[in-house]
């Protein structure tokens, strides 16, 4: 295995407005796992011991030795081998995003997120990589400036992968393999680095707008901030009444509920927001993760893997991150799956099959923790198929 090692962006937080207070993501750790990606070993078991014969020693009448026989062979003893594992197998043990949600059973059931098309409002998409190659919609676009498709942070291509990067064979794939991705670069094209995209509620709205008008069916928002637009809020509403589903980020402020602008869209989408909580690989919250809460966004509040989640980095090259951004890319990926599997499904009934069917954590019933529980796309395609 490639050694794993800390990239420069660790400990950074990726800023949408310096005078609003947006934030796109928050994440604390970033590890780089190697363009060779990850490989694995397999070791067979000890050559097998040869048993030594001896013959007989006797002696018999006259005196006269019995002469031996040639020594009858032991067999040896076979090592059980473990089948090499192929390119694909390898690349589904990498891709834990959709491993933790129990995503190989909506696969199972046909579900890809073919001909869902999903709105990434983030900072970009690297263009170029071969995990989004022939699925990026032309509807794709800057709507902060005139930069075409590009990412100079990392961060929009990040939440892309864990969305929707293809199953390849190659790296990880993201969990609605096969949707096509509307990529909206809202961030600021003379400020934005790898350390920070500043940005303001100016382009989300026309994001949302540009979303709904392509043709999204879901629309993820890998953000957050104290601070609301009321403009932006209208943009949510004319979402939610064209039937599109808006998945939107906690936050990583280690705070009991989540931010002010998370809780307004929520408001505002009337049924068809869901927000992204993130949780480890043992269930566990993430250290910086802000809790459902005991107020009405608890409601919509949906946790799914956001610690060392698998991912494409802007170069292509794997890494880890953590952060509720993580988690509201694969429930934006998890909303596709079910909306291809039934089309006819409303947004709001998109989201109520996803919540209703979580796995319930923490305290019985929704709690201020968890709020709805853990995404479980197990229980939520078995459902459907009722």
């Amino acid at each position: 295995m490639n050694q794993v090692k800390a990239l420069p962006l660790d400990g950074i937080e990726h800023c949408i407005g310096k005078r609003t207070g947006y934030h796109i993501g928050a994440e604390r750790t970033v590890r780089r796992i190697g363009r060779s990606f990850w490989t694995r070993s397999l070791a067979l078991a000890g050559a097998a011991a040869i048993a030594g014969c001896g013959g007989g020693g006797d002696k018999t009448d006259g005196g006269i030795g019995v002469v031996p026989g040639p020594p009858t062979a032991t067999p040896t003893p076979t090592s059980p081998t473990t089948p090499t594992p192929t390119a694909e197998q390898l690349e589904a043990g990498r891709s834990n995003a959709a491993i933790a949600a129990n995503a190989a059973a909506a696969y199972a059931a046909g579900a890809t997120g073919r001909g869902i098309r999903i709105a990434v409002i983030d900072t970009g998409i690297s263009a170029g990589l071969a995990e989004f190659a022939g699925r990026i919609d032309p509807a794709s676009a800057d709507v902060a400036g005139n930069r075409g498709l590009v990412d100079q942070n990392g961060h929009g291509t990040w939440v892309s992968s864990v969305a929707l990067a293809a199953r390849d064979g190659i790296g990880m794939h993201g969990m609605a393999f096969e949707a096509t991705l509307i990529s909206f670069n809202i961030s600021s094209p003379t400020e934005c680095t790898p350390q920070a995209c500043p940005s303001s509620s100016g382009p989300v709205r026309r994001a949302i707008d540009a979303a709904v008008a392509a043709g999204a069916r879901i629309i993820s928002m890998s953000l957050s901030s104290d601070q609301i637009d009321e403009n932006l809020l209208a943009a949510v509403r004319r979402a939610a009444a064209a039937n599109v589903v808006l998945v939107i980020a906690a936050g990583n402020q280690q705070a009991d509920e989540p931010r002010l602008l998370t809780r307004a869209v929520a408001e505002a989408g009337a049924g068809s927001v869901i927000i992204a909580g993130a949780h480890d690989a043992g269930g566990s919250p993430y250290a910086f993760n802000n809790r459902a809460g005991s107020g009405p966004a608890a409601a919509s509040y949906l946790m799914a893997l956001g610690v060392d989640v698998v991912m494409t980095g802007r170069d292509g090259s794997l890494v880890t991150q953590s952060g509720t951004s993580f988690a509201t890319a694969a429930i934006s990926g998890a909303a596709a799956l079910v909306a291809q599997a039934r089309p006819a499904l409303t947004g709001s009934q998109i989201v109520s099959a996803l919540l209703v069917n979580a796995t319930d954590v923490g305290a019985p019933g929704r709690d201020p923790v968890y709020g709805n529980g853990i995404l479980n796309l197990s229980a939520t395609f078995a459902a459907l198929q009722r």
